[in-house]
């Protein structure tokens, strides 16, 4: 009877540990009663140079967004609703605006403590770029970093690029209908797509987006 139960019990404990193994994936989704939101994230400058049609350069992640709303009751959206979060060192950021990344006239927003750079053309940081970071967080916890920034005379923009910005952006506008677009979030640093989340903070709720599920 032990030698038949035997391979029952080594096959249960197998598919368990296969259970319990995380997957991660560039494509994520979170739902509540009111909203569903799918997102796909581009980490790579060729894999968004390709979706684009042309080139932001270094330090700029594309999120592929689509919100659909669940109710007849319009939802209000825009790209200041959402976050990306780095969970192992606690890094915000709010998407850029197209004229940020491509317009005249940018701002160069730089960390005190490292040195590290990141385009803006807004003088408040939180509006659009980093808006916070540390050692570790989670979506409810972040450490401020200090940041100083200056205008660069020298930007005098790249009008291809702020076409492709502008076409695809994921817009601001009141829906009952699905909604969708591109997202332009600055990343600091090297990060694991498992250690990336994004977080979705408007009128119809909150929902955190995992791409380690």
């Amino acid at each position: 009877m032990r030698s038949l139960l035997l391979p029952v019990i080594l096959l249960l404990a197998v598919a368990g540990l296969f259970a319990a193994k995380k997957v991660i994936s560039p494509l994520t989704s979170a739902s509540n009663e009111q909203i569903d939101i799918v997102a796909t994230i581009s980490l790579s400058e060729d894999e968004v140079a390709q979706k684009l049609g042309a080139d932001p350069g270094k330090g700029i992640v594309l999120l592929e967004v689509r919100l659909t709303p669940k109710t007849d009751t319009p939802v209000q959206v825009s790209p200041d609703d959402f976050i990306l979060l780095a969970h192992d060192d606690g890094e915000r950021s709010k998407p850029f605006e197209p004229s940020e990344i491509a317009g005249q006239g940018a701002l160069v927003v730089s960390n005190s403590a490292d040195g590290t750079k990141v385009k803006s053309t807004r003088g408040t940081i939180g509006m659009g770029g980093i808006i916070g970071g540390g050692g570790g967080a989670s979506p409810g916890n972040s450490k401020a970093v200090t940041l100083n920034s200056k205008m660069n005379p020298k930007s005098a923009g790249n009008d291809k690029l702020l076409q492709a910005l502008e076409a695809k952006q994921f817009p601001e506008k009141e829906s009952i209908q699905p909604v969708e677009g591109y997202l332009y979030f600055p990343l600091d640093g090297k990060h694991k797509l498992k250690n990336l989340a994004v977080l979705y903070r408007g009128p119809a709720g909150r929902l955190n987006l995992e791409f380690q599920h």
